[in-house]
């Protein structure tokens, strides 16, 4: 009956995972396997954007992912330009693993790091780096290390982001 097919489809919908809202991380669709995503990197050539991120996260964790990380543009570059991957900094198991093998400090501000398929860093890691205007160039960076095009559109951002950053400081 139609009623069968409706109660079997709404509890199918309840039951999928719901992505987990979190502030610290924005709106960007992480993956959580590291090993996976180097896979992936290897697979599409895309760079591996490993972001190390306290969760649940401080004040200045959530503004970042409040602020930085949800600007379309920006979720756009990170979703389509890489392998986006989310490691958390103050948590056991795999997590731990990946911060010791980066020798990344655990319950730390985020850390974004550029990977190539190895797992080595495409660009010299960087901390402090929490505003759109600092994250932008280090994504065109880290596309042109990788040898891959960086859209018009990225580079557009970086230039927009860079102007306002000198107009709100002068």
């Amino acid at each position: 009956s139609l009623a069968g097919v409706t109660l079997v489809i709404l509890v199918n919908l309840m039951a999928e995972p719901k992505p987990e809202v979190r502030p610290e991380i924005g709106d960007v669709a992480w993956k959580r396997d590291f090993e996976g995503s180097l896979a992936e990197s290897a697979e599409t050539g895309k760079p591996v954007l490993a972001f190390f991120q306290e969760v649940p996260g401080c004040a200045g964790c959530q503004k970042f992912g409040q602020e930085v990380l949800t600007h379309p543009l920006l979720v756009e570059a990170i979703e389509s330009e890489f392998v986006p991957v989310l490691i958390f900094n103050n948590q056991l198991g795999k997590d731990r693993e990946i911060l010791e093998r980066y020798k990344e400090p655990a319950w730390n501000y985020q850390v974004i790091r550029f990977l190539d398929d190895k797992g080595r860093d495409l660009i010299p890691r960087k901390d402090r780096i929490w505003t759109l205007p600092q994250l932008a160039p280090r994504l065109m960076a880290a596309l042109e290390a990788a040898e891959r095009p960086v859209p018009t559109y990225l580079r557009a951002l970086a230039d927009e982001s860079a102007r306002d950053r000198h107009v709100r400081t002068a």
